[in-house]
C-alpha cells in the first residue's frame, strides 16, 4: 500500500480481484438480489451519508478514510478474459456495490472511466450506481452514451430526500437532490436508462403520501424509466437520534416508537415492521404504475407489488442474464432472461469468486426450506414451488 501524500486518499494495488468480484452472501442480497457482482474501486465513500448501509460491515473504515486501487480496470480485464475463457455467462456487474463510483476522487483518477471502457470493449453489461453529478460531464457522459448505444448500462441514481436541508445534514458530501434531477433529465435525453433508487425510505420523514405523489412526478418529469425502493434500515436505537434533528418531535417520538420496527430474520438489524413496509410500498407501487413506469422493490420478498420484469431495471439492457434468487426457486426462471446456472458456477476458475456464489445458493436453499422464515421474508403463501 502507498500512500498517496496530500491528496486524501490512500493509494492501494492487489495481484488479483477474485473473490472481491462478488458482493458477500447474506440473508438479503443471496435471496433477493439481482446483482450482486460488484466493481468497487474505491474503498470509502465521501459522500458521508449519515444512513449508509456499509457502516453495518465488520471491519468498515471511516468515510474519511479513503482508498483507490488503482490497479483496478487492469485485474477486472484480466479476470473477465479469465471467465470468458470458460464460457461463463456474466450477469451485469453493479458499479459500484459499497462506495460511489464518481465521488470527487474520481475527477482525478477517472477508475471509473476506466472501467466502463474495460466493460464496453468486453461486452459486459453495467448497472451503474451514483449520486454524482460527474455523469453528466465528458467524459463520464461520452462513455455512458457509448455504452448506451450497445444496450449495455442502466444509471441508477439515489434521491430519497426531494428536501435540499434533509439532503444536506444526511448526505453532507453528496450533491442535492435537485443537482441529481438535473443529471437524470441529461442522461435520459441522451437516450441513457435511468433509475431513481428510492431509498432510503424513513417512517415520517420522506414516506407520506405527498412525498410520495410529489417523489413520482419529479420521477417522470426527468424521464426515469423505473423506481426502485427499500425501507431504512438501523443497526441499534442511537442510529435513529440523528433524526430528532431533521423531523419535529411528534414525529420523531413516533418514529422511535419499537413497536414500529422489528428485526430482519437471522440478524441484529431492524426495519420498519411488515405491515408498514407493506401498507406505504403498496402506495407506492400503485402511483408509479399509475404513472407508466417500472418498479421494484430492493431486497423484499413482497413480490406481488413488482410492477416490471426485474426490480433493478436489467431489463432496460440488450443482455438479460439474472443469477438465480429465492423468487425463481419458488416460481421458476422469468420470461425472456437467460440465467447462470449452478452448473456454470460451478466451472468459475476464479476460486473466491466462486465459493462466494455457491454460498449465495445454499443460502437461498436453506430458506426456501423453512416455511417459517420464508412467511418472514415474503407474501407467499400456498402457492410455494418448493
Amino acid at each position: 500500500m502507498l500512500d498517496s501524500g496530500n491528496m486524501g486518499f490512500e493509494i492501494k494495488r492487489s495481484k488479483r480481484l477474485d473473490g472481491e468480484l462478488a458482493v458477500g452472501p447474506s440473508l438479503a442480497m443471496s435471496n433477493f438480489c439481482y446483482s450482486i457482482f460488484r466493481l468497487d474501486p474505491y474503498v470509502g465513500c465521501q459522500h458521508s451519508c449519515t444512513y449508509c448501509y456499509t457502516r453495518f460491515l465488520p471491519g468498515k473504515r471511516p468515510s474519511t478514510q479513503l482508498a483507490a486501487r488503482v490497479d483496478y480496470p487492469r485485474l477486472f480485464r484480466r479476470s473477465i478474459g479469465v471467465l470468458r475463457q470458460k464460457g461463463i455467462r456474466l450477469p451485469p456487474f453493479r458499479m459500484s456495490a459499497l462506495t460511489d463510483p464518481f465521488q470527487p476522487v474520481e475527477n482525478r483518477l477517472k477508475l471509473s472511466l476506466e472501467l466502463m471502457k474495460v466493460a464496453r470493449n468486453n461486452d459486459v453489461p453495467l448497472i451503474v450506481s451514483t449520486k454524482s453529478t460527474l455523469t453528466a460531464s465528458s467524459p463520464w457522459l461520452d462513455e455512458l452514451k457509448e455504452l448506451a448505444d450497445e444496450g449495455l448500462v442502466v444509471v441508477q441514481l439515489s434521491i430519497a430526500f426531494l428536501d435540499e436541508t434533509v439532503s444536506r445534514r444526511l448526505e453532507p458530501g453528496a450533491p442535492s437532490p435537485s443537482d441529481r434531477l438535473r443529471v437524470a433529465e441529461v442522461l435520459s435525453a441522451e437516450g441513457i436508462p435511468v433509475v431513481l433508487r428510492f431509498q432510503p425510505l424513513v417512517p415520517y420523514l420522506n414516506s407520506s403520501e405527498e412525498h410520495i405523489e410529489r417523489y413520482v412526478e419529479e420521477a417522470k418529469a426527468v424521464g426515469a424509466k423505473h423506481i426502485i425502493a427499500e425501507a431504512l434500515r438501523i443497526s441499534s436505537w442511537k442510529d435513529l437520534e440523528f433524526f430528532s434533528r431533521i423531523i419535529d418531535k411528534n414525529h420523531f417520538d413516533r418514529l422511535k416508537n419499537r413497536l414500529l420496527w422489528e428485526h430482519y430474520p437471522k440478524s441484529s438489524q431492524k426495519h420498519p415492521n411488515k405491515e408498514w413496509r407493506l401498507r406505504t410500498y403498496t402506495f407506492l407501487s400503485e402511483r408509479v404504475f399509475k404513472n407508466g413506469l417500472g418498479f421494484g422493490l430492493c431486497r423484499e420478498g413482497f413480490y406481488s407489488l413488482n410492477k416490471s420484469p426485474d426490480c433493478c431495471g436489467i431489463y432496460l439492457l440488450r443482455k438479460k442474464v439474472l443469477r438465480w434468487t429465492l423468487y425463481e426457486l419458488l416460481y421458476g426462471q422469468r420470461p425472456g432472461y437467460e440465467y447462470l446456472s449452478r452448473e456454470e458456477i460451478s466451472l468459475i476458475p476464479l476460486a473466491g469468486l466462486r465459493r462466494k456464489l455457491e454460498r449465495h445458493w445454499e443460502i437461498i436453499l436453506e430458506t426456501a426450506s423453512n416455511k417459517k422464515l420464508l412467511r418472514e421474508l415474503t407474501d407467499s403463501r400456498e402457492d410455494l414451488q418448493t
